[in-house]
């Protein structure tokens, strides 16, 4: 058995607190990053998938500081842009300045396979008011300070339609998991309650789902972005959407992968008094189900030693 940790939606590098569905606490993330620090040294997983909204303040110095506070962590980690990473050009350079050696290729879009399991990383692009897609967002959404982008939409371009088409089928052979920031699929009716918010999902989610079914070693996609827990199987595919970690109720997945399955379970900080903090009473429901917590994914295959394939978004152009 080999483990990775699932962490999404940091939000680092802001003194700036909110309200999402619970009491959004930035200004407590470099004590709560000191206590997963502690917490991750006993599990001592193999690298952190970390999927998006990684910086919250749009500036280099909040990017800078986000990628301090995720390599004190001491453990490997692959980096991937969300909504609040990407909104302006700036903010994509100063992402791929900041993590480019945790990027491999140096490319927001890229692949890896760690011993029996590959990894295929999408960068989904803002939909502008006219439906064009682009890498940045409109103007109306370039606020420093901003923390919620109510109105905005993303979805997968094209060309990396194309590419994850071509990554996985020069990969058939090993199990797969998909991660991208938005989730492909709509926070489930079974989880909606009056007065939720919801951050959304990926336009063209439905055609990275019919994807990846078509390709059965696609075991999974895992993505943030709605700040609450589901796990969802669907068609084949385990959907995995994690919490996010200045929101309640705090917390990440140990990810167990091991010849023949993948168990998935939530984790708590060691010090509970950060979920405490920030919830709302009556907003629990950001924790998710029973359900939405521990998952046993069958089906995972022994394969070969880590190998890391780069790519680059000229390739994908060309």
């Amino acid at each position: 058995m080999w483990r990775f940790i699932h962490l999404t939606d940091t939000h680092l590098g802001s003194m700036v607190d909110g309200e999402w569905n619970n009491r959004f606490l930035c200004t407590m993330m470099p004590e709560v990053m000191r206590c997963l620090r502690r917490d991750l040294a006993k599990l001592r997983p193999d690298f952190i998938l970390v999927t998006g909204d990684i910086a919250s303040h749009q500036s280099r110095d909040a990017v800078f500081a986000a990628r301090d506070l995720l390599d004190s962590l001491g453990f490997p980690y692959y980096p991937m842009g969300g909504n609040h990473d990407f909104p302006s050009e700036r903010m994509r350079e100063w992402f791929i300045e900041a993590f480019h050696s945790h990027l491999p290729g140096g490319d927001t879009v890229y692949s890896f396979t760690h011993k029996n399991l590959h990894f295929c990383v999408l960068d989904a692009w803002w939909k502008w008011r006219d439906d064009s897609l682009c890498p940045v967002a409109e103007q109306s959404f370039h606020d420093p300070a901003a923390i919620s982008m109510h109105g905005a939409r993303w979805a997968l371009p094209p060309h990396e339609f194309a590419w994850l088409e071509d990554d996985l089928a020069a990969h058939s052979g090993v199990p797969a998991i998909v991660a991208t920031h938005y989730p492909a699929i709509a926070i489930p009716r079974r989880l909606r309650r009056a007065g939720l918010r919801d951050a959304g999902h990926l336009d063209n989610g439905d055609i990275l789902v019919e994807m990846c079914r078509c390709h059965p070693q696609v075991k999974a996609v895992f993505s943030g972005h709605v700040h609450m827990h589901i796990i969802e199987p669907l068609d084949g595919i385990t959907h995995v959407i994690t919490g996010s970690m200045p929101e309640f109720p705090c917390e990440y997945r140990d990810v167990r992968v091991y010849d023949n399955h993948i168990e998935i379970h939530t984790c708590s900080l060691s010090d509970t008094s950060f979920a405490g903090r920030s919830l709302i009473p009556n907003r629990d429901y950001t924790a998710g189900m029973p359900e939405d917590r521990n998952v046993v994914i069958p089906q995972v295959f022994p394969g070969d030693d880590v190998v890391q394939r780069p790519h680059s978004q000229r390739d994908l152009h060309a």
